[in-house]
């Protein structure tokens, strides 16, 4: 029986991955980073931490400490008029609160950021007390499954009772790894061939998850 559903954030409920990969190419482009569309790729749905050991394998001469207030400036400024939110996000949001499923979150931002952003789009409301998990509470990000499992244990819910919402390949790897159910609904990365086979449903938007949960209610 399903009784949570467990978000990420950026490219599933605010529109966000393309502002990031803009700021990526900008920052990459005033540095003279070589192959960013691979590192963007690599790197979707990693923690900060993971991306700096991802980077500092890749690009020994370019120090991530150098590229990433860059990359930040631009996203804040990209942003600065306001955070796009994705078709339908609040419509499920408000609909899984009223019928009773209880709402986590598992972002690999930051905790600061991720809460500024859910302010300002007026979603922290909808999620359970402590269950908005961020990149900096957990020592493995994406595709490892702690991210999830935290926000289950902290809403009391079995993994297995649990959906995980994700955009990107890393996220559904880590829905797997954590014994939940992968809901994949892509936005800038197609699924790579091995995260195929892990995807329960695949709906064309947030929406569209709400007669697939409809169905799992029917007797």
């Amino acid at each position: 029986m399903i009784k949570a559903i467990i978000f990420d954030k950026d490219g599933t409920l605010h529109d966000t991955e393309k502002v990031f990969a803009e700021a990526w190419r900008i920052a990459a482009e005033e540095l003279h980073v070589p192959d960013i569309e691979v590192t963007l790729r690599d790197c979707t749905g990693m923690t900060l931490s993971n991306i700096a050991e991802y980077w500092a394998a890749k690009y020994a001469d370019i120090p991530f400490e150098t590229y990433l207030p860059r990359r930040q400036y631009h996203f804040n400024r990209i942003i600065a008029s306001g955070i796009p939110v994705k078709d339908g996000a609040h419509e499920l949001l408000a609909y899984l609160r009223k019928n009773g499923y209880h709402i986590g979150m598992a972002t690999s931002t930051g905790y600061e950021e991720a809460m500024d952003h859910l302010r300002r789009t007026d979603m922290v409301r909808y999620f359970d007390e402590g269950a908005i998990i961020t990149g900096d509470m957990v020592k493995n990000g994406k595709p490892a499954p702690d991210i999830f499992l935290l926000a289950a244990a902290r809403m009391g819910i079995e993994p297995a009772d649990c959906i995980g919402v994700e955009d990107s390949n890393n996220g559904v790897r880590a829905i797997h790894a954590a014994g939940m159910r992968p809901v994949m609904i892509p936005d800038i990365t197609p699924p790579a061939a091995d995260v195929e086979g892990f995807i329960w449903k695949r709906p064309k938007n947030l929406l569209a998850l709400i007669p697939l949960l409809e169905d799992l209610q029917e007797p």
